[in-house]
């Protein structure tokens, strides 16, 4: 025997069937947006507002810029790829706002000589953040690999004027070196002067255009060895670099090389190229200048 509902129960029955399909279809709305707004901010990416208050030793706010330097390394982000350069921003009584990919910086004040760098890490976050919760240590860069080694010998003939004793262009990226970053060149060779004509020799050590060390003296058949340093003693668009080269050779009848120490401007902010020269005087066109052995390191 079949028992049909009342017609009032049935109703009822399907309003509250009803009402459960659209709660439901509602709470699905309700977490598509929720997901949708999840993969907008993925797409978007982190980017935290980074700000800050810069006062001097009186507590009174500075007006100057500050610069916001990446690592080296290319970044992998939700948006691509992050390849931007250094970011410099201005303070407005002592007073910044920055947006930041999360990663690592570089920190530097290039028009106060005085202070050195520091480094932060962003974490991912769209928040806004104070700097001072971001301070960390800076990576030691020094991996004891030489930034270049030569390959082979090089002769520099007196017929050919200036040449590069480095066998192929190096460069050290922009914005890596900081205060109490020291780039050394050692390097042996040989003087060839067949006329005992003691020639003058010339030694240049230059980063990018800039010639930050020079020496020349006169020469003649014997070997040579090279130590140069240059030590930054501050970085940014106005870098101080002081530089000293020792130059000896094993024939003891020619006048040594002097070891003075000489200072330049330089711009951290660019990459450098590092270039070291070598010539020698023409006067039977068989002098030479042979560099047998190159290493340049960057500490």
């Amino acid at each position: 025997m079949i028992k049909l509902k009342p017609y009032k129960q049935m109703k009822n029955t399907y309003s509250i069937n009803t009402a459960h399909r659209t709660g439901g279809a509602q709470e699905l709305r309700r977490v598509g947006l929720i997901i949708w707004a999840l993969l907008a901010v993925a797409q978007i990416g982190w980017g935290a507002t980074v700000t800050g208050n810069l006062t001097d030793i009186s507590q009174a706010p500075v007006n100057t810029k500050i610069l916001f330097s990446p690592t080296n390394e290319v970044q992998v982000t939700a948006a691509g790829l992050n390849v931007g350069p250094a970011k410099v921003v201005d303070t407005t009584d002592g007073a910044f706002s920055v947006v930041l990919e999360a990663g690592n910086y570089t920190v530097s004040l290039p028009l106060i000589a005085s202070r050195r760098s520091f480094c932060i890490y962003v974490f991912p976050t769209n928040a806004t953040v104070n700097i001072t919760n971001l301070l960390t240590g800076c990576p030691v860069t020094n991996s004891g690999v030489p930034l270049h080694v030569n390959a082979g010998q090089i002769v520099a003939w007196s017929t050919n004027g200036e040449c590069s004793l480095i066998d192929t262009n190096i460069t050290i990226p922009a914005s890596t070196l900081h205060t109490g970053s020291v780039v050394t060149v050692e390097a042996f060779g040989s003087f060839g002067d067949p006329g005992n004509n003691s020639p003058n020799a010339t030694f240049q050590l230059k980063l990018g255009s800039t010639v930050v060390l020079s020496i020349a003296k006169p020469a003649t058949t014997a070997n040579w060895h090279l130590q140069a340093a240059i030590t930054f003693r501050s970085v940014g668009f106005f870098g101080v670099a002081v530089g000293s080269i020792a130059v000896s050779q094993d024939n003891l009848a020619v006048e040594p090389f002097f070891f003075g120490s000489q200072t330049a401007t330089v711009d951290t902010m660019t990459p450098l190229a590092v270039s070291l020269t070598g010539k020698i005087n023409d006067i039977a066109h068989t002098e030479s200048l042979t560099c047998e052995q190159l290493i340049v390191r960057v500490e």
